[in-house]
């Protein structure tokens, strides 16, 4: 799994500190509001009890900036939902949970959860690998969101609403293919083990679709510069390098490159891009990208539906070009999975929604694409749920734009 390097060092600190937590303080809060097309919206007035949605985050701390624009996504749909009357003639309610990016915090907010009897919980936590086991003990549905964890491929009960990253490190490769290069090099951080193990994954993918990865160094967040690794990729002749680390050091990189007169094909993963890449050199000339669900930047009626909700309710989030990103799009999915799942269950208005109830409309998901915005989905009930296809972006004279349709990993 390729993962960026601050997301990779705390989760493993999370990892090492979750036998002793401790209880930190986190907030929660409802919300409700106005219209959109979505699958268990009836337009009718909403007269059944609500649908209780947990919604655990990462949105203070070093990743608030980041996570944040999440947050406002799924409530900009949930509002859009009630406004319309509902999903099934239910209203949607949130609890909120934000951890701060603490390790302890999160399991408190998951535990928290899971007294409270929520019907579902939507992660957009970076932290969600130390609550996965008591939440899924519990049978509560988790849906992405945050799809990057290996949970959302590995566990019966996560529901990822897009391609899952059993199969990032292959579409990586095959981007850079269909981009036109010949071989591939990588980048990844110092900091982590877990950084480093992106590199056998990217050269098995690389003899598999004949694209070789020829070259492969660490970075560190700390050096001045990225001349040295720049000069040996140029001097290795690569033609496309991916960089598997956060936005701002991928920029860094791409700036160093360019100062070097070095011009690759960059490759990075979908899911962090940011309109930040349009205006940096480098990036800005030659990008390409695998992106989980369509790209935010596209023009298909489900993403212009999410835009239209978003400004309605958040004016001004999708202008921020350093924290509007392609994760935070992914939260529109998970609504839209939720949508379906309550209408699959057959729900009406007079029925008690529980997490079994949902779970059951998951399971009968079946090449379900969300109105165009994800790959096709097909659950099935106590079996894991990889999703192997993706949709391909590039940057190009500063315009971002969708390369083609889907693609999926054949082997």
């Amino acid at each position: 799994m390729v993962l960026s390097r601050k997301i990779l060092v705390v989760v493993a600190a999370a990892l090492a500190v979750v036998a002793s937590v401790s209880a930190c303080s986190s907030s929660g809060s409802s919300t409700s509001s106005s219209p959109s097309a979505n699958a268990g919206s009836t337009g009718a007035k909403a007269t059944g009890a609500p649908i209780t949605i947990g919604v655990i985050c990462s949105c203070s701390g070093p990743f608030g900036a980041d996570q944040t624009p999440a947050w406002d996504v799924l409530q900009a749909w949930q509002k859009s939902v009630n406004a319309s009357g509902g999903l099934n003639g239910h209203q949607v309610e949130f609890t909120y949970m934000n951890n701060g990016s603490v390790p302890g915090t999160a399991v408190t907010d998951a535990q928290s959860l899971i007294s409270d009897k929520v019907d579902a919980i939507f992660d957009l936590d970076i932290l969600d690998a130390v609550w996965q086991k008591p939440v899924s003990a519990a049978k509560i549905p988790v849906i992405g969101g945050n799809f990057t964890s290996p949970m959302f491929y590995t566990d019966p009960d996560w529901y990822p609403s897009g391609q899952t990253n059993d199969s990032i490190t292959y579409s990586v490769v095959a981007t850079a293919k269909k981009a036109g290069a010949t071989n591939l090099g990588q980048l990844y951080c110092a900091e982590a083990a877990q950084c480093q193990q992106s590199v056998p994954l990217i050269k098995a993918a690389g003899k598999t679709l004949g694209v070789p990865d020829v070259y492969d160094a660490s970075i560190a967040a700390t050096a001045p510069n990225y001349t040295a690794q720049c000069v040996a990729a140029k001097q290795a002749r690569v033609t496309a390098l991916f960089i598997g680390d956060s936005t701002s050091i991928v920029a860094r990189v791409a700036q160093d490159c360019s100062r070097q007169g070095y011009k690759p094909i960059y490759v990075t993963e979908g899911t962090g891009f940011t309109n930040q890449a349009l205006t940096t050199p480098g990036l800005s000339a030659n990008m390409w990208s695998p992106f989980p669900v369509l790209p935010f930047f596209s023009d298909a009626p489900a993403v212009t539906a999410m835009n239209a909700a978003l400004d309605k309710y958040f004016p001004g989030v999708r202008q921020n070009s350093t924290t509007w990103s392609e994760f935070a799009a992914q939260a529109w999915t998970a609504g839209l999975l939720l949508a379906q799942a309550v209408k699959n269950a057959g729900v009406t208005g007079s029925d008690t929604v529980s997490p079994a109830v949902i779970t059951k409309g998951l399971d009968t998901v079946s090449n379900e694409t969300l109105g165009g915005f994800s790959p096709s989905l097909n659950f099935a009930a106590g079996k894991a749920h990889p999703v192997d296809c993706w949709y391909t972006g590039r940057v190009q004279g500063g315009k971002a734009s969708q390369v083609g349709g889907l693609s999926c990993k054949t082997s």
